[in-house]
């Protein structure tokens, strides 16, 4: 209790760790139904989800804001957990927007199903956008840059700008286009959320290539690896739910998640030096003064 006390009266703004906790109380919930009981999404989930690797996915969706947010609890400052609001903020914003465009798998459930979903989610898109706006116009806008990224990490940047922008377009306005090369079949509902969570992930990769600091952007890079593996273990988990003919796209499949894991973890190690050579830096001179 007094840890989580002190946590509470940290420096980090108590608006940002109210949106955490909302998203924490979503989340939790959530990963525990889908990725444990993911059969049972028809009497245990907000809506039905079908196959069972889809609702694993959703699961993965539900476990990248929960690696975000356990980063994001250790950081004291707006600077470090800015990346991080960056994602929450659209995420909470655009799938808040896209559950008008597909309310059907949620009427077929009983309407508190719906009602908790929706509450968390409007409590999110107000708080989130508040929280980011004001917290920015304080303590944000271009700061000074102690580890500069890169070149590896900006070029890595920009492609997973591009790359996470045009499989977030496909799969929300196209998701029968992207279902032929997906190796399992993806609902309009699970490929519009997967689309939003792409499409968050484009902009923070975009706002690293703005910011250009490592410490202040490494959160979206170190949530990459495990990502990545749990993207790679779904098919692996569930090969009764891949398309018959889906040999070719599994194979890319994985080379693509393979390389997003790879990369991510390169870029990781590259800046441990850099990171030891700031820490020692900083001891010494705490201890000279």
């Amino acid at each position: 209790m007094n840890k989580l006390k002190q946590w509470w009266f940290n420096d980090l703004s108590a608006g940002v760790k109210f949106v955490f906790l909302v998203l924490l109380a979503n989340a939790v919930p959530a990963i525990i139904i889908l990725m444990s009981l993911p059969g049972m999404t028809e009497d245990l989930f907000v809506w039905t989800v079908k196959p069972v690797i889809n609702a694993r996915l959703i699961g993965v969706m539900y476990a990248n804001a929960l690696i975000l947010i356990v980063i994001g609890v250790f950081q004291t400052s707006w600077a470090r957990v800015r990346i991080i609001m960056v994602v929450i903020t659209l995420f909470s914003v655009l799938a808040t927007v896209l559950t008008f465009f597909y309310l059907k798998p949620f009427l077929a459930h009983p309407w508190f199903h719906l009602t908790y979903w929706l509450g968390m989610y409007l409590v999110l898109f107000f708080a989130a956008p508040y929280v980011f706006v004001t917290q920015e116009k304080k303590h944000g806008g271009r700061l000074p840059v102690q580890i500069l990224l890169n070149n590896p990490a900006l070029a890595l940047a920009v492609v997973f700008v591009l790359f996470s922008l045009f499989c977030a377009l496909g799969l929300l306005f196209w998701v029968d286009a992207v279902n032929q090369v997906w190796p399992w079949t993806l609902p309009p509902l699970v490929g519009g959320l997967i689309g939003v969570l792409f499409l968050t992930h484009s902009a923070a990769y975009a706002w690293a290539l703005w910011d250009g600091d490592w410490l202040r952007i490494r959160p979206i890079y170190w949530q990459a690896p495990l990502t990545g593996v749990l993207f790679i273990l779904l098919p692996l988990l569930h090969p009764a739910d891949l398309r018959p003919d889906a040999g070719p796209a599994l194979a890319l499949y994985y080379i693509l998640a393979g390389l997003f894991v790879l990369s991510s973890l390169g870029i990781i190690l590259s800046y441990r030096a850099a990171e030891k050579k700031l820490h020692n830096h900083s001891q010494s001179s705490s201890y000279g003064q």
